[in-house]
């Protein structure tokens, strides 16, 4: 018998939960054609696995690889970590549908000021002529697409690096049909428009239909719009992936919704039928100012029990999980001064926001303003242990490094507002490091629970990836070693390794329905890792978050290599999984 590869003496863990055991994985063209002793067979090339374990390719059950795959085709940051298969469309933002305006979603970092320039808080919805001028002279990125089918099309035209599965946002359909005008309860005829346009999507290959309740402009959306425009994909067959409202929008005081927000999700799945995906759980319940180990893991564990009381009403329903308890978002910043965004954009550059901070008048109003709860990232109610978690980095001012804002407020007798713009002015390069000493315990009970699975919500990028404007955006860490910490820290450490690499393989594979991906077994599509446990490294930093992480040696994609002995090969094999 004759293969195009064969992966020879490597630890197979099939993706079902069962234990691994050496197998030898023959395959031709996009799909595994044999699992057993292989050893008189021949091969196009012959791999040897010893010493490594084989598993399915993971899927990424929430990320914003759709915003920018077609900046990014060949998928870097992900095939490095693993990562074959990516359910995209999260948190309500999705390239499509647009009709007369766009829906920033914060990757747009290097020229969203010129749609819509503002000082403090970002204008979520900007002119789509204006877009599509920006982001061609910027990033060349041609926006001539309309229908979410129009959209696929052009990413199979970019023969991207890893399989798709695209969900439709309610906050782009929102857009499409309100416009700038959002910030209202929409109208029935305007209701009845965008279930069309989700109907439309779901038509053309949507896999169901997202919501991001903490971002405009779906956050101003009655819950009657929600179960009606939730409901148009499930009627088609979709399935419904909830950023619930957990903080509301992320302006001055917030209107945060917490266990709320999860309780309005699961009530929009029990009124629709939906099938549940909350997304990026956290604890339902703020314990403030800083909770100990114990109520931290006290509001995980009720949080929990939120969702198994709704299982056990019929809901069907999963969760994915951040696998990091120092990092989450898409975007991140490494600078001090970032965390004074609004004065840092005004200066134009570190070097003159530090001169800036000599002016007493300037402090004055930064410290009016913040103290106000006017800015929602050092709120003193909502943040009250902010100072705590900025802890100084690399920096030319050696008396500052390694303590946190909150440790130098104590030492010097300052305000922690003021030691914060005292750092900034002395040494305005000054990068954040990573607080030391904290837990990752509900990161743990999440996991431990049967229906977790792993979202590392972030974009999709290459090492040069970064805003060259103030604030000076990167990519957030967890993008390219979101996968390698979960398999690090709780696929090894946790739930043992066969039942890990289920939870980023078989279980979601069956969550989504792909019934030829997730496992290894004949037939199934060769979507393959080949990798050393032990010796997974995350690599990403605060300080520096752009570094792939060690420990991987081949990944396929639909049969072909996408990394081989730990080198990308760009090859640009994945696909849209069209509903």
């Amino acid at each position: 018998m004759s293969f195009d590869v064969i992966i020879r003496n490597g630890e197979v863990i099939d993706g079902t939960g069962s234990p691994k055991s050496a197998k030898d994985i023959g395959i031709k063209g996009d799909a595994i054609a044999a699992v057993g002793d292989l050893s008189g067979a021949q091969a196009g090339r012959m791999i040897d696995a010893s010493g490594q374990v084989v598993t399915p390719g993971f899927i990424d059950m929430h990320d914003h690889f759709d915003q920018t795959v077609l900046l990014y085709p060949k998928a870097q940051s992900a095939l490095a970590q693993g990562i074959t298969t990516a359910v995209t469309g999260q948190c309500g933002f999705s390239p499509a549908p647009l009709d007369k305006h766009y829906t920033a979603c914060f990757w747009e970092w290097n020229w969203w000021d010129r749609v819509q320039p503002r000082k403090y808080y970002q204008e979520a919805v900007g002119d789509l002529d204006k877009v599509k001028t920006a982001a061609r002279e910027v990033d060349g990125l041609d926006v001539n697409w309309a229908t979410f089918g129009e959209w696929l099309n052009r990413v199979e035209e970019a023969k991207p690096g890893l399989n798709i599965v695209p969900l439709v946002g309610h906050g782009t359909v929102r857009t499409a049909v309100i416009g700038s005008d959002y910030r209202r309860t929409a109208t029935s005829d305007e209701i009845a428009l965008m279930k069309r346009y989700v109907e439309q999507a779901m038509d053309e290959g949507a896999g169901g239909i997202s919501n991001g309740m903490d971002y405009a402009p779906n956050a101003y959306s009655s819950v009657e719009e929600s179960c009606e425009v939730i409901a148009a994909a499930v009627r088609k067959g979709g399935f419904f992936s909830s950023h619930w409202r957990r903080t509301g929008l992320r302006e001055g005081f917030g209107n945060a919704g917490l266990i709320q927000g999860i309780k309005e999700a699961i009530d929009i799945a029990k009124k629709t039928g939906a099938r549940l995906e909350v997304a990026h759980l956290s604890p339902g319940y703020l314990v403030s100012p800083n909770p100990t180990p114990k109520l931290a893991a006290c509001a995980a564990e009720e949080t929990l029990a939120l969702l198994d009381e709704a299982l056990k009403d019929g809901v069907d329903l999963s969760f994915d999980v951040i696998p990091s308890h120092l990092s989450g978002g898409v975007i991140h910043t490494r600078h001090i001064a970032a965390a004074l965004t609004p004065w840092l954009k005004e200066a134009g550059s570190l070097e003159q926001f530090g001169r800036n901070l000599t002016a007493p008048d300037l402090r004055q109003e930064i410290s009016d303003y913040v103290m106000s709860g006017k800015w929602y990232g050092l709120n003193p109610i909502l943040q009250p242990g902010w100072a705590g978690t900025i802890v100084v980095g690399d920096t030319g001012a050696a008396e500052f490094a390694g303590k946190s804002i909150a440790d130098i407020a104590r030492s010097t007798g300052r305000h922690p507002l003021d030691a914060l713009m005292d750092v900034i002015s002395k040494d305005p390069h000054a990068t954040r490091a990573e607080p030391s000493g904290g837990t990752d315990e509900v990161k743990r009970i999440f996991f431990k629970h049967p229906l977790a699975m792993v979202g590392i919500d972030t974009f999709l990028v290459d090492h040069t990836a970064g805003s060259k404007v103030p604030p000076y955006y990167l990519p957030n860490p967890n993008t390219f070693s979101g996968m390698a910490r979960f398999v690090k820290l709780y696929a090894l450490g946790l739930l043992g390794l066969e039942e890990g690499i289920r939870r980023v393989t078989g279980f979601p594979a069956e969550r989504l329905g792909l019934k030829d991906r997730g496992v290894i077994a004949e037939g199934k599509k060769a979507d393959l890792v080949v990798f050393r446990p032990e010796a997974v490294v995350d690599k990403s930093t605060s300080e520096e978050p752009r570094q792939y992480p060690e420990g991987f040696s081949w990944v396929f994609v639909n049969g072909q290599a996408a990394m081989e002995d730990g080198r990308l090969t760009l090859s640009g094999n994945g696909r849209v999984l069209r509903r």
